[in-house]
C-alpha cells in the first residue's frame, strides 16, 4: 500500500511524462516557426510547476472504481492543461508578473518571444490569450483520444465543458466582486463553488469516474468536492494574505491589490470598527499597498478572529466532505488517498 506521498509522486511522474509526450507531439507538428514557440512556451509552462492535484483526481476518480492504466493518465492531462488556461487568463487580467514564483506567461512572452523587437504591453498580452485558447483545445484533444469508449468520452468531455462554463461564470462573479458594494459571504460561498471547487476538485473526480463506467457513487463525489473544493479556496486566500512571496509565489499583496473579497476580508469588516472597516475599504482594490498598511490589514483580520473563523470553517468543510466519501463504495486505497488529499489541501503552505 502506497502512502499519500508516494501515490501523488508516482502519479505525478506519470502525468509530467504524459504532459512532455503530448507537448513534444504538438511542437513536432507545428511548421511555422513563431507558432511553434509560442507552444514551445505553452509546454514549458504547463510543465514547470503546479501540485498536479487536478490530474490526480482524475485519476482517482477513475482508479476509485476501475484497474489503473495508461489511458486514465493519457485523459489526466486534460485538466493540468486547464490550469495552464485558466491560469494564462488570469494573470493577464490580474496584470500579474508573477507565477510560481517565475514569469508569468504574458511576461515570458516579452522576454523570450519579443525581445529586442519593437511592440506595445498589449501585443504579449494578446499572444498570451491566444495560447490560452490552444491549451482549450488541448484540453478536449487529450481527453478524446485517451481510448476510452466513444460513450464515455462524450460524456467526459461534456463534464469538462460544464467544468469551463462553471470556472466562467465564477470568473465573472469574481470580477465583478470589486465593485459589488452588496457582495456578500454568501455571494463568496457562491463564487468558490464555481470558480474553484468544481475546477479543482468535483469536476475532475467526477470525470474520473464517467471513464470508470461506474457513475452510480458520483453524486456523493460531487457533494465530497464540492465541499473539499470551497476548503481549498479559503486556504488559498489563507496563504494569499500570510504567506511569503518565495512559498506561494506571487506577492502576497496580490489579492489586497486586487480588491479580492475573501471571506478573510469580509468577516474582519463585518466584525470591526467603523475606522478599521473604512482602513480596509480605502486599501483594498487600490494597488500598491504599502508594508506598513498591509502589516495592518494582517492585525485586523486575526485580532477581529477571522483569521480563526476562516480556518475553522475550511476544517468543518473538510469534515462534513468526508461523510460524503464515507458512502462510495470504491477501492479501500483509493479513498483513503482521497482522505488524504482533503487534508492535504487544507494544510499546504503553497
Amino acid at each position: 500500500m502506497y502512502t499519500f506521498t508516494e501515490r501523488m509522486a508516482n502519479w505525478r511522474n506519470e502525468i509530467d511524462s504524459e504532459l512532455s509526450s503530448f507537448f513534444t507531439k504538438k511542437i513536432g507538428e507545428k511548421t511555422d516557426d513563431f507558432i511553434r514557440k509560442v507552444v514551445e512556451l505553452l509546454g514549458e509552462f504547463t510543465l514547470g510547476g503546479g501540485k498536479r492535484v487536478r490530474p490526480v483526481l482524475v485519476i482517482a476518480g477513475h482508479d476509485l472504481f476501475s484497474p489503473h492504466d495508461e489511458k486514465i493518465v493519457k485523459a489526466s492531462i486534460s485538466m493540468e492543461i486547464s490550469q495552464s488556461y485558466f491560469l494564462i487568463q488570469d494573470d493577464v487580467m490580474d496584470q500579474s508578473d508573477l507565477r510560481r514564483g517565475k514569469p508569468s506567461f504574458h511576461v515570458a512572452v516579452t522576454e523570450r518571444l519579443l525581445s529586442g523587437l519593437s511592440h506595445d504591453k498589449r501585443l504579449a498580452e494578446n499572444i498570451a490569450i491566444v495560447a490560452s485558447d490552444l491549451a482549450e483545445s488541448y484540453c478536449h484533444e487529450t481527453l478524446l483520444s485517451s481510448g476510452f469508449p466513444p460513450d464515455r468520452l462524450r460524456a467526459a468531455n461534456y463534464e469538462l465543458s460544464k467544468v469551463f462554463e462553471m470556472t466562467g461564470e465564477g470568473q465573472l462573479l469574481d470580477l465583478y466582486s470589486s465593485i459589488n458594494s452588496e457582495f456578500a459571504e454568501s455571494d463568496l460561498m457562491r463564487t468558490h463553488l464555481l470558480k474553484t471547487a468544481n475546477y479543482t476538485v468535483s469536476g475532475p473526480l467526477k470525470i474520473g469516474t464517467i471513464l470508470s463506467g461506474n457513475i452510480s457513487h458520483i453524486n456523493d463525489l460531487n457533494y465530497f468536492g464540492s465541499l473539499i473544493g470551497v476548503a481549498f479556496q479559503i486556504q488559498d486566500d489563507i496563504l494569499g494574505l500570510y504567506g511569503s512571496e518565495k512559498t506561494i509565489g506571487k506577492s502576497p499583496k496580490t489579492d489586497m491589490n486586487e480588491g479580492k473579497k475573501t471571506l478573510l476580508i469580509l468577516k474582519a469588516m463585518e466584525r470591526s470598527s467603523d475606522a478599521d472597516r473604512k482602513f480596509i475599504a480605502s486599501r483594498l482594490g487600490k494597488g500598491s499597498i504599502s508594508d506598513e498598511d498591509f502589516e495592518r490589514v494582517k492585525k485586523i483580520v486575526s485580532d477581529t478572529g477571522s483569521l480563526d473563523f476562516s480556518i475553522k470553517i475550511s476544517r468543518d468543510l473538510v469534515e462534513r466532505g468526508k461523510k460524503y466519501l464515507d458512502n462510495v463504495d470504491g477501492n479501500v486505497e483509493i479513498k483513503s488517498f482521497l482522505g488524504d488529499m482533503a487534508d492535504y489541501l487544507i494544510k499546504r503552505e503553497n
